[in-house]
């Protein structure tokens, strides 16, 4: 159950990192889309991440970013250059999303801002969850944009 899994993965990171800011600012989470299935109006299909962002529970939406009608646009540039816009005057503490598609956002971000790398724009990020494909091909990438010893990915 992806729900279960990801407070699994928050009371591990806690434990492990007892003195952790999480809290004290917000979740990105870069998703897919979704769209109501034209056969049963309680049927979902599209991505899970969508799915999953659409079901999150009230205190999770309470700490993400940006708001669900921008999480879940169909059209992906103008939900790219709506989160850009609205996510880089948050206080992101932690990302989640598929790497590839984090990549896209986070590199408009700095492009919009003309900032170089994201600790100029998110010195308190410290945590990123990432899955759907293996990360080693991205690390390089991720560790330019994010040049901190303390990220966690």
């Amino acid at each position: 159950m992806p729900l279960q899994g990801g407070k699994d993965l928050l009371c591990m990171y806690f434990h492990n990192n007892p003195e952790t800011q999480l809290f004290n600012g917000k979740l990105l989470t870069l998703g897919g889309s979704h769209q109501i299935n034209s056969l049963n109006n309680d049927s979902f299909y599209g991505d899970l991440s969508a799915i999953l962002i659409q079901n999150l529970p009230f205190w999770i939406q309470l700490f993400r970013t940006p708001e669900r009608s921008i999480a879940l646009m169909d059209e992906w540039e103008e939900k790219i250059e709506m989160m850009a816009k609205t996510c880089m005057f948050e206080n992101v503490t932690n990302i989640a999303g598929v790497p590839s598609w984090t990549l896209v956002l986070l590199k408009r971000i700095l492009e919009i801002s003309g900032k170089s790398d994201l600790t100029e724009i998110w010195p308190n990020l410290e945590l990123f969850v990432h899955g759907a494909v293996s990360f080693t091909p991205y690390k390089d990438q991720f560790q330019k944009l994010i040049p901190k010893s303390d990220m966690f990915i």
